[in-house]
C-alpha cells in the first residue's frame, strides 16, 4: 500500500499482549480499528491503515506476536507475517510493557530487530502510573539508549511518540505544530479517548494489486464469508497471488476482518477476509470469536458482494450456511456462492449440477446467487470468480426506465391478473424502480394488502425474464397511492 501511495510505513511489533492494537487504535483513531482483547495470541495475521491525521502521513502495520503465540502449530506462520512487516517498513516501533517490565521474550524481540537493521522506536506501554514508568527502567537492561513511556489506552505519550516518529520519517523542516493542535484538541472525555482493555491483535489489508493504474471505476468491496476452514484465506491468498493470509486446518485461525486491496483488468476491489461464522449459541460472550462474528458482520454490511464459500467435501450445505447466505440475503447484497475444495471431489459428468441442485434446494430464498466451483489450493477457477463478481455488481447498479417499469408490471397484470378483493378486481396504477443494490420496485395498487408472496414471486420471476438481474435479490414493494397525490393529479 505505502509504494503506491509514496508514503513511510511504520510497524508496531512485540511480544504477546503487550498492547500493540491499542496502540494501533490510538493512533489511527478508531477505538476498534483492531480487535483488542486482554489474551495472548489475538492478533496473527497483518493489520495496515493510512494514518492521515497528523502532520505526516504513513502506512501503519499491527501485527503478531514476533514470540509468544500461545498456539505453537501457528508460531511460525504468525511470527514469518510479522518479520515480513518489518521488512516492508521503514520503522519499527518496539513495544514492551511497561506495567510488569522485563520479560525474558523482550530480548528476543530485540535481537531480531537488531538482525533486520530496520530503525526503531522502543516504547514501554502501560505506564498509566508513576510507579508503571519506573518498573519500565528495567527495560534499560537490554542495551537500549532510549525508551519511550506511554499509556496507548489513556492516549499519554502518544505526542512525544510522534516527535521521535517525525525525527526519523519527516524531513527536518517539517513542524509538529499541526499534531499538537489535533492531540491538544482531544476531549478527554470523548469515546476515542476511553480506556478499553489491552490486547496485543491486528489484521489487516495491504494493497496487493498488480502493478496495473487504477481505473475511474468503482472499487468493488468483497466479504468473504461462510463457517469455519472453509478456506476463506487460502481463496484470498490465491486471489492475491501471495501467502498474505494466516492458514491452518484449525477452525477459526483468522480472528478479524482483514481488507486487502487488488487491482485485476482495470477493476479494484477491496477484498475483506473475514472470521468464519458457527451457531450463535456455541460462541461464549466477551469471547475473542464474539468480538469476530461482530467484526464479520460488520464487514458483510459494508460490503457490495457478500462472496460465501462452502467446502464441498462436507457435503450438502447444513443449516449454518443456510444462516450465513440469509445473512447477506436480508441485507440486500448483491451474491455468489463459491464451493472451494472441489479439487477432493471425485468427478462425474453429472457431479457439479447434482451439487448445484442440492445448494438450490437449501438456499431456495437465494436462488439468484451463481455458483462457481473452485480449488483454493490449486487455483482452479479463482480469477475467474472475480470475473462473476464483477458482472453481478455491475446488475446491482442497473436502474431500468420508469416506462419500462411500467410497461413490464402491465404485462404482467394483464397475462395473469391477481384474486378479485370482496369482487372488485386489484389493479395496477402504475410502477417504477426506486432504488438500486439490491433492485428495488414500488408497484402501486388499489388494494396492496391482498397481493400475497405468490404473486409478489410471480412478478419477480417476471422481471427477470427481462432483466435477470444475476446475483442480486429483486425486490418489490406494494403501496397504495395516497389520497394527495389522488388530490394532485385530479387538480392537474
Amino acid at each position: 500500500m505505502s509504494e503506491r501511495l509514496n508514503l513511510p510505513t511504520v510497524c508496531i511489533v512485540g511480544r504477546t499482549n503487550v498492547g500493540k492494537s491499542t496502540l494501533f487504535n490510538a493512533l489511527v483513531g478508531r477505538r476498534q480499528a483492531a480487535v483488542v482483547k486482554d489474551q495472548p495470541g489475538v492478533t496473527r495475521d497483518r493489520y495496515y491503515e493510512v494514518v492521515t491525521r497528523f502532520d505526516f502521513p504513513f502506512t501503519l502495520i499491527d501485527t503478531g506476536a514476533l514470540v509468544g503465540e500461545e498456539d505453537i502449530t501457528l508460531h511460525e506462520s504468525v511470527r514469518a507475517q510479522s518479520e515480513l512487516a518489518i521488512k516492508q517498513s521503514d520503522l519499527c516501533i518496539v513495544v514492551f510493557d511497561g506495567l510488569h517490565g522485563l520479560h525474558p521474550l523482550d530480548s528476543e524481540v530485540v535481537d531480531l530487530i537488531r538482525q533486520i537493521g530496520k530503525p526503531a522506536i522502543y516504547v514501554a506501554n502501560k505506564c498509566e502510573k508513576p510507579s508503571s514508568a519506573i518498573t519500565a527502567t528495567e527495560l534499560y537492561g537490554l542495551g537500549l539508549e532510549e525508551i519511550i513511556p506511554l499509556s496507548a489506552a489513556h492516549r499519554r505519550g502518544i505526542r512525544d511518540l510522534l516527535a521521535k516518529m517525525s525525527e526519523v520519517l519527516a524531513p527536518a523542516e517539517l513542524s509538529l505544530a499541526n499534531t499538537h493542535e489535533e492531540l491538544d484538541g482531544i476531549d478527554p472525555t470523548s469515546g476515542d479517548n476511553e480506556t478499553y482493555e489491552e490486547s496485543e491483535d491486528g489484521e489487516g489489508g495491504e494493497l496487493a494489486a498488480t502493478p496495473e493504474e487504477t481505473s475511474d471505476v468503482s472499487t468493488i468491496n468483497l466479504a468473504i464469508i461462510g463457517k469455519p476452514n472453509v478456506g476463506k484465506s487460502t481463496f484470498v491468498n490465491t486471489l492475491l497471488g501471495e501467502e498474505r493470509m494466516i492458514t491452518s486446518p484449525i477452525a477459526g485461525t483468522t480472528r478479524d476482518s482483514i481488507r486487502n486491496d487488488l487491482t485485476r483488468n482495470g477493476r479494484r476491489f477491496e477484498i475483506v477476509d473475514t472470521a468464519g461464522l458457527r451457531k450463535k449459541a456455541g460462541v461464549k460472550d466477551n469471547s475473542v470469536e464474539r468480538f469476530s462474528n461482530i467484526r464479520t458482520l460488520r464487514s458483510l454490511a459494508q460490503s457490495d458482494v457478500a462472496v460465501f464459500l462452502l467446502d464441498a467435501s462436507e457435503g450438502v450445505p447444513t443449516e449454518q450456511d443456510a444462516r450465513i447466505v440469509g445473512l447477506a440475503h436480508e441485507k440486500g447484497k448483491s451474491l455468489v456462492i463459491i464451493v472451494n475444495k472441489w479439487d477432493l471431489i471425485e468427478k462425474n459428468p453429472r457431479i457439479a449440477e447434482a451439487y448445484r441442485m442440492a445448494i438450490r434446494s437449501v438456499f431456495k430464498f437465494a436462488a439468484y446467487a451463481p455458483v462457481v466451483f473452485v480449488s483454493a489450493r490449486t487455483g482452479q477457477r479463482c480469477l475467474s470468480a472475480l470475473d462473476t463478481v464483477v458482472e453481478i455488481f455491475e446488475a446491482s447498479k442497473r436502474r431500468l426506465s420508469t416506462a419500462e417499469v411500467n410497461k413490464i408490471f402491465s404485462d404482467a397484470f394483464n397475462s395473469k391478473p391477481p384474486p378479485v378483493y370482496r369482487g372488485v378486481p386489484i389493479k395496477l396504477l402504475y410502477a417504477t424502480q426506486v432504488t438500486t443494490k439490491p433492485p428495488t420496485f414500488a408497484v402501486f395498487v388499489n388494494h396492496p394488502e391482498r397481493l400475497r408472496f405468490n404473486y409478489e414471486r410471480y412478478l419477480k420471476n417476471t422481471v427477470r425474464k427481462f432483466h435477470p438481474f444475476p446475483g442480486n435479490d429483486v425486490r418489490i414493494l406494494f403501496r397504495r397511492r395516497s389520497g394527495i397525490n389522488n388530490e394532485r393529479r385530479r387538480a392537474a
